[in-house]
């Protein structure tokens, strides 16, 4: 669990820093700590009552740990969701824009309206 948080807080830190193609190479190693998470709370599952047993509240600490480590993985999703929205707009305007046909300037450096879109100044 504490691997995969610390490499879902990178994430989320090369996301802020606008580092989407750095964040995204973290991708296959947090899909490993994932997998290896998930099996660990599926044999814990398993033997939560022995745990408990052997540890009176062992069970009640890794509960806690576990809601927060959902926490930090909601606001990483969140992160993630904004940064996508971000660079498919980005991608989007570069996509539209490039279709713009682009009117030359005139002599005095006033750019003509294109006839296209309508006389709008």
């Amino acid at each position: 669990m504490d691997a995969l948080l610390q490499l879902i807080e990178a994430e989320a830190a090369l996301l802020r820093d606008g580092m989407t193609f750095a964040a995204t190479e973290l991708g296959a190693r947090k899909s490993h700590y994932a997998k290896r998470y998930m099996d660990e709370l599926a044999v814990l599952g398993a033997i939560g009552q022995s745990l408990e047993d052997l540890d009176p509240g062992q069970v009640a600490r890794l509960r806690l740990r576990h809601e927060e480590f959902r926490s930090v993985l909601q606001i990483n999703l969140a992160a993630l969701a904004t940064a996508r929205a971000v660079s498919d707009s980005a991608l989007r305007a570069v996509i539209d824009n490039r279709h713009v046909p682009r009117r030359p300037a005139r002599a005095d450096g006033e750019v003509r309206p294109n006839p296209r879109y309508g006389n709008t100044g």
